[in-house]
């Protein structure tokens, strides 16, 4: 595990921006990092990932200098342990709605005595050999404390009126906001762009912030003027959705170039 460039730059109060995977593909993490991105999220919540793929997609961002982090779909200690032993960096927990859910979820990606992450033992020295490469044996538990990355996921309106609660929780690092999720927890299933899911998302995002949190957001290219609005108005996680960048951007320059 190397220092987490992507944490460093969100400290710094700088934007980063970074590629949602789908499916754990080290050729994307590639694309990503010849792109200028500053990380890559895989899609455990979603997506058809192993542990195995999982892995190598995290040897290609390490080889590439892109920051390698996933998305689960819920909070399961034993599979967060597996996941950051094959060195990710950061974790996004899914379906935050309260203060518990925050504080659980930072819990489970710390080691003690900040949380209560399981500890395997690798070759006597007490820790698993591929998140701890590179790293002094003496600082080890120290360092991933200091660089694993934290973001909550709110996705329904209970998690928008705790976001202040959310925000407060030790180790929380950023939070964000699932439109998707939103539109079906608001009654509008579907329709990621209505008026109400902003109105809530804008509302989260503004409380966060004046609760001292970064704040992220997803985009793709259908949804740049929002996402230029969200910016303006303090994002600096932005994360970029492939499919409907490559689907919708291939529609229209098909049509561009229909005679």
């Amino acid at each position: 595990m190397k220092v987490n460039a992507m944490k460093a730059k969100i400290l710094r109060g700088e934007a980063v921006f970074g590629l949602a995977l789908d499916t754990p593909d080290p050729i994307m993490v590639e694309y990503a990092a010849l792109a200028g991105l500053d990380f890559i999220r895989i899609d455990c919540e979603h997506g058809p990932v192993t542990l195995e793929n999982i892995e190598h997609t995290v040897r290609a961002a390490e080889a590439a200098d892109i920051t390698p982090t996933a998305r689960i779909a819920v909070n399961r200690p034993d599979m967060v342990t597996q996941i950051l032993n094959r060195g990710v960096a950061g974790i996004t927990f899914s379906h935050i709605s309260t203060a518990e859910d925050a504080a659980a979820a930072v819990r489970s990606m710390k080691f003690a005595p900040d949380g209560d992450r399981a500890i395997t033992s690798s070759g006597g020295r007490g820790m698993h050999a591929r998140w701890a490469l590179g790293v002094p044996a003496d600082e080890a538990y120290a360092f991933a404390n200091r660089e694993t990355l934290v973001t909550c996921l709110i996705e329904d309106p209970i998690g928008v009126e705790n976001v202040e609660a959310i925000a407060a929780v030790p180790g929380v690092d950023v939070i964000t906001f699932g439109a998707g999720d939103l539109s079906a927890t608001t009654g509008h299933i579907g329709d990621s762009s209505h008026e109400k899911v902003h109105e809530m998302m804008r509302d989260g995002m503004r409380r966060a912030r004046a609760a001292g949190k970064p704040v992220g957001v997803s985009v793709g290219n259908k949804s740049m003027e929002r996402a230029a609005e969200f910016i303006d108005a303090g994002v600096r996680v932005i994360q970029l959705m492939p499919a409907p960048l490559i689907v919708n951007g291939v529609a229209a320059m098909r049509a561009a170039l229909t005679p």
